[in-house]
């Protein structure tokens, strides 16, 4: 299965510990892999369908991102052939504009039926894949609940419309929607692991839905309870600020 990276800080962070770790922890997913960042206001997206990981070595192309990206949010994807795309732009991350931000969107999961959703809004998204499927559905939900409650909080109207997702789409989601400002993780089915950690310039949040640690601290586990329709973390800098069943 797919596997997803999300760090988030202060002040823009080269991740170059720990998305090369996570590729090769999550190695076993050969179908290609992606990277999302903000810069200036804009929202990023380096795409690959090569493998991630080939002869005990990390792609140099993502060893080089990891490098030079320089952002206070930044979110990886490394696709397994069930996720459904042969071409990288298949691949996670995507990016949507939509409420006066930028989004970027990574995503895994099993067992939705998703794919038969057609949005009624600009721009769709071309890649005839699963997560693009569920990003539209999530904008289109929040921007119709936005319009019908203005001043109701971004996690409230979040949460409702993961709810709707859930009744309308049965399946396992676990997904991180990011704009260059917050983090937004949820879950139903897969644990995720956390770590704030102090670094020179200050502190930073990681999160990953690989098994294993990125570095030897000791990391925080968050796995959803089997009897809730699962839990929502919102991530602001090296903080949460939310942490619940939806």
């Amino acid at each position: 299965m797919c596997d997803i990276f999300a760090l988030s800080a202060g002040y823009n962070y080269t991740a170059q510990d720990y998305l090369p770790v996570f590729a090769e922890k999550a190695r076993k997913n050969m179908n290609g892999w992606g990277i999302g960042f903000f810069r200036d206001g804009q929202a990023f997206v380096e795409k690959s369908s090569e493998q991630v990981f080939v002869d005990d070595q990390v792609h140099e192309s993502f060893q080089r991102l990891a490098r030079v990206i320089d952002s206070r949010i930044i979110v990886s994807h490394i696709s397994c052939p069930l996720s459904g795309g042969r071409h990288s732009a298949h691949n996670n991350p995507f990016a949507l504009t939509f409420l006066d931000h930028i989004w970027l969107f990574v995503n895994v999961g099993r067992d939705q039926e998703i794919e038969q959703y057609r949005s009624d809004n600009e721009p769709r998204l071309e890649a005839e894949v699963k997560a693009a499927r569920i990003f539209e559905y999530l904008r289109d939900a929040l921007v119709s609940r936005m319009n019908q409650y203005p001043y109701g909080s971004l996690y409230a109207v979040l949460r409702d419309s993961i709810r709707k997702l859930l009744s309308d789409y049965p399946g396992n989601y676990t997904f991180f929607l990011a704009n260059e400002s917050v983090l937004f993780c949820f879950s139903n089915f897969r644990r995720l692991l956390m770590l704030r950690k102090s670094e020179t310039l200050g502190d930073i949040l990681l999160v990953t839905s690989v098994g294993e640690r990125l570095s030897p601290e000791e990391w925080l586990t968050i796995e959803p309870d089997e009897s809730s329709l699962g839990q929502l973390m919102v991530i602001a800098g090296p903080d949460v600020l939310h942490l619940d069943d939806i």
